[in-house]
């Protein structure tokens, strides 16, 4: 149940601009930083516009890079985790060293360098994000890898001669399914928290466009003038994480469960 609250809040945010629209120089009338009131239940953000919309439309944006960053680093991380425990001792050592040589490089170095040379677009963030936070699923996935392909029935399968394909899709995925379940609600979370201080930064989502990171720094001037505007967008981060990680938990106990 947990797990359909969260993904009902990332579908609702997704589609949330086909009902009002793309725009983001849509000015409601009001003046900046507006307290809330029926015609503005957020109130108004530094340019008076609808806080609300402006969330919504953010949230579109957040929820899309996050939620593709988060497949796609799971994804590459699974398949990095696979490759070191199925390829010859000496090609798998090498690719597992990379990857423990990727891992150590603090995030921001390379999110600043990948930046700095391919911009700080939707697309361009996807990737950047899907670096740095692959290396980390890697490292999540790979001891349930490793001890999957130590298993009585994968060696089975290597006897008979079934091929690589036939172990990743018959012996591997089926087993490892409970632990990248976690893996991939925790990768949501780190992508969320990664995107918001890029864009906290001034490196992440440019204007026009938004995302949540990009409203609290737009909005910042309001705690001077106590308004909630800055505050908000971080609620709604908070609220995300929360709901991320109440998923977690129901695959971490169904994940023992299964152990059990």
């Amino acid at each position: 149940m947990r797990a359909l609250i969260f993904i009902g809040f990332i579908l609702f945010f997704m589609i949330a601009p086909f009902f009002i629209g793309t725009s983001a120089d849509t000015f409601s009338g009001a003046g900046p930083f507006e307290s809330l009131s029926p015609a503005h239940p957020l109130g108004t953000d530094y340019l008076g516009r609808d806080m609300l919309f402006e969330v919504l439309r953010a949230g579109s944006v957040t929820m899309f890079i996050c939620a593709a960053a988060t497949l796609l680093s799971l994804a590459s991380g699974l398949t990095c985790a696979v490759l070191t425990s199925a390829l010859p001792t000496i090609p798998g050592t090498i690719l597992a060293r990379g990857m423990d040589a990727l891992n150590s490089i603090p995030s921001l170095i390379i999110a600043f360098v990948l930046i700095a040379a391919f911009g700080s677009t939707t697309s361009s963030l996807i990737i950047i994000i899907t670096v740095v936070e692959f290396t980390r699923a890697y490292r999540s996935l790979k001891a349930p890898v490793i001890q999957i392909f130590a298993e009585p029935f994968v060696e089975l399968s290597r006897i008979r001669g079934e091929g690589f394909v036939y172990l990743v899709t018959r012996d591997i995925w089926p087993n490892i399914r409970p632990y990248a379940a976690v893996e991939l609600v925790n990768r949501f979370v780190a992508c969320l928290m990664f995107l918001s201080a890029l864009s906290l930064l001034g490196i992440g989502i440019q204007p026009p466009t938004t995302d949540w990171g990009t409203l609290i720094k737009l909005n910042a001037t309001g705690l001077l003038l106590d308004s909630a505007a800055p505050l908000i967008p971080g609620i709604f981060i908070l609220i995300a994480s929360l709901l991320a990680l109440l998923a977690a938990s129901d695959a971490s106990r169904k994940l023992e469960f299964s152990k059990s």
